[in-house]
């Protein structure tokens, strides 16, 4: 066999996509986000599952998906450790990202692939719909009438299952999930990824996510030292990032660092929390702002100090 038919062989049995999940709880859902997969019309595909250091017993969904998907186990990190290991293991051209509890529309890969290579697009968002128990059906759209085409700031809203990217644009740029934030990890990759190539919007629903609970990330307390490390982290990682961002956002990051000093992050006090809200006020109505007049610019053309 020449090396050009050998090549030929490989490429082809290459899949085209490795759809990574990280997996901690509830091996149900897992089963209905697999299935998902399972269900797309693309099937040149690769599932990797990454047991996330679980206490859940999956002898049942592994003797369910033994020949259809790939199971790999470690010790728990979090879900951006977790993720991290599904990159590195995934052999596909492209890998898109689902967690354990959400889902996907049976045609989302074959409309956001079809779109990214239409457009010559190395990693692309789309719109999705939230649900759960207690919070009705809602389509989100990502950017609020915007129209499809590429991004010149990105969107606060993204959902990671929405996400399709080029492995060879993560692997040329070393580019993975930020394992020291406690939130936000996926926030900073958006932001990297942007500046390393140009980001694909589709407003189509292509994903289900899954509201359970309450949200942590969601406290103001939480918000305002998450934003903090993450304005902190995009400067450590990405060049010329702070030139990149106006001065109303670097205004209201000011206006975080400031109240971190005053709450704390992981308290769960309706004190803390009360003034947790009162201090972010004014630093999420600068944010809004920001978000409102176009953010950040991909050409480093936005307001300095």
């Amino acid at each position: 066999m020449s090396d050009s038919d050998m090549t030929e062989k490989q490429n082809s049995s290459r899949p085209k996509v490795s759809v990574v999940i990280p997996f901690y709880r509830y091996a149900q859902w897992l089963c209905e986000a697999v299935d998902s997969v399972l269900g797309q019309d693309e099937k040149n595909i690769e599932i990797l599952v990454i047991n996330d250091g679980s206490p859940e017993d999956t002898t049942a969904f592994r003797e369910s998906y033994a020949d259809r998907v790939r199971y790999i186990e470690k010790e728990n990190g979090g879900a951006a450790s977790a993720r991290n290991e599904g990159i590195r293991l995934a052999q596909g051209d492209y890998i898109a990202f689902l967690d354990s509890d959400d889902l996907w529309t049976e045609n989302k890969l074959s409309v956001q692939l079809q779109k990214m290579e239409e457009y010559g697009a190395v990693w692309s968002m789309t719109d999705y719909e939230q649900f759960g128990e207690d919070v009705p059906t809602a389509r989100v759209e990502v950017i609020p009438g915007g129209r499809e085409g590429f991004v010149d700031s990105i969107p606060p809203y993204i959902a990671t299952p929405t996400i399709i990217v080029s492995k060879q644009l993560l692997t040329d740029n070393g580019l993975l999930f930020c394992e020291d934030l406690r939130f936000g990890q996926d926030a900073v990759l958006w932001e990297q990824l942007f500046h390393a190539a140009p980001s694909l919007y589709i407003p189509e629903n292509t994903a289900r996510v899954r509201i359970r609970g309450t949200n942590a990330g969601k406290r103001a307390a939480v918000q305002i030292h998450t934003r903090v490390a993450m304005y902190d982290k995009c400067i450590e990682l990405i060049p010329g990032y702070k030139q990149t961002k106006s001065g109303l956002f670097r205004t209201a990051v000011g206006l975080c660092r400031f109240g971190r000093v005053f709450v704390r992050r992981d308290s769960k006090s309706g004190i803390n929390e009360f003034f947790a809200r009162v201090l972010f006020a004014l630093p999420y109505l600068l944010f809004k702002l920001d978000r409102k007049r176009g953010g950040a610019s991909r050409s480093g053309e936005g307001e300095t100090k």
